[in-house]
């Protein structure tokens, strides 16, 4: 895929998104329900794929009821052909975050979405929207065509989203080392792997 065409379909990615998230009422209805925002790749405008990640408050971190209420209604707006919940309070599954998880497979307009939707208590909440902040202040003085094209490339591959090999450790990459090619990601992510174990 060129440069422009890396540019154009992070571009139409985007606008559907906000069409989903807005038009359809996505967020409305999540943000009925507490403060909500989507961070990921849409805030930081790096899509390559169908993904959206949005992050809530619960009044109460652990209210299972409350979040399986929220699933409830995502499920009888839209199309969902996929729910999985986590609880990570007490999954403790190494490199994700104490909270409660959906992870959700949605179509809408004949394409298949990917929408991970992580309930925190406000201290938590806060922290990780401190993080993603400083983050996409970065992000706006990286190579954005190096993380398109890197992104493309790889986020296919099985084990693509796992602990090492993630869309974070791309903009690390990207950010921290100037790393512009898939080949030279590869070689990162193989220092980098071999770091951590």
């Amino acid at each position: 895929m060129t440069d422009k065409e890396l540019l154009e379909q992070a571009q139409m990615l985007r606008n559907e998104a906000s069409n989903l998230l807005n038009k359809e009422g996505l967020l409305t209805l999540l943000t009925s329900f507490g403060t909500t925002r989507v961070i990921g790749s849409y805030t930081l405008d790096t899509m390559t794929w169908r993904d959206i990640d949005i992050s809530m408050v619960l009044p109460d971190k652990q209210d299972v009821g409350l979040f399986f209420e929220i699933g409830a209604k995502m499920a009888m707006k839209f199309q969902i052909t996929k729910m999985s919940y986590s609880n990570h309070f007490i999954r403790n599954f190494p490199g994700f975050d104490h909270g409660l998880y959906w992870g959700t497979r949605l179509l809408y307009k004949e394409h298949e979405w990917k929408i991970d939707l992580w309930g925190y208590g406000e201290s938590d909440y806060r922290t990780h929207m401190e993080d993603f902040d400083l983050l996409h202040k970065e992000i706006k003085r990286a190579d954005r065509l190096a993380i398109l094209r890197i992104k493309h490339a790889i986020h296919q591959r099985p084990d693509y989203r796992g602990d090492v090999y993630n869309s974070m450790a791309v903009y690390r990459a990207v950010l921290t080392d100037k790393v512009a090619t898939l080949d030279d990601f590869n070689r990162w992510i193989d220092r980098n792997s071999k770091t951590h174990t």
